[in-house]
């Protein structure tokens, strides 16, 4: 049986490669990509994504997530990944939108609808997570676990340990880390 996951994401390069082994890996049943502000704007993350899918022929819905940190301004990674995100990769046009809802209301109607709890993968800041228990704490007994990204061995984005995920994301992994399920 494949397992469902949810993939929030901030697609830069880095995330292209997370996002395609959620799509091909038989093991995994991708049921709802969502995106967030962090190696880039919210804008350029919901337009990688949507340009990914689209190059991989990939039937998920995608929804729009937050476009700023919860308690600071966005620093973003443009250093690392280019203006765009994808520096240096181009797609061909397609007429993909995002779901006409924010990430955080995509991802509670996924779990509270899934037949089975649900795993989300977060690869990006947990500004997300963070407004789904904020405004749905009920949505925890529908998630299996929480996998996260974060952190650095050694060479960070922002400083020698700290990637713009754990830059980012200081108050939404406290929130997270108490919300009772299997980090």
């Amino acid at each position: 049986m494949r397992l469902p996951i949810i993939l929030d994401t901030d697609p830069g390069i880095d995330d292209a490669a997370a996002i395609a082994a959620a799509l091909f890996a038989p093991e995994l049943d991708l049921q709802l990509m969502t995106t967030v502000a962090g190696n880039v704007s919210v804008e350029k993350t919901t337009r990688n994504a949507l340009q990914l899918l689209h190059f991989w022929n990939a039937d998920v819905p995608l929804a729009q997530g937050a476009s700023m940190p919860l308690v600071r301004p966005l620093r973003d990674a443009a250093s690392v990944h280019g203006e765009s995100g994808m520096e240096g990769y181009d797609f061909v046009e397609h007429q993909r939108q995002p779901l006409a809802k924010p990430a955080f209301q995509a991802i509670r109607d996924a779990l509270m609808h899934a037949a089975e709890p649900i795993t989300l993968v977060a690869i990006g800041p947990l500004t997300n997570i963070a407004l789904l228990l904020t405004q749905y704490p009920e949505c925890v007994f529908n998630i299996r676990r929480l996998v996260i990204m974060g952190g650095s061995a050694g060479r960070g984005n922002f400083t020698r340990m700290r990637n713009s995920i754990s830059l980012s994301t200081r108050r939404p992994p406290r929130k997270c880390s108490t919300a009772g399920w299997r980090l």
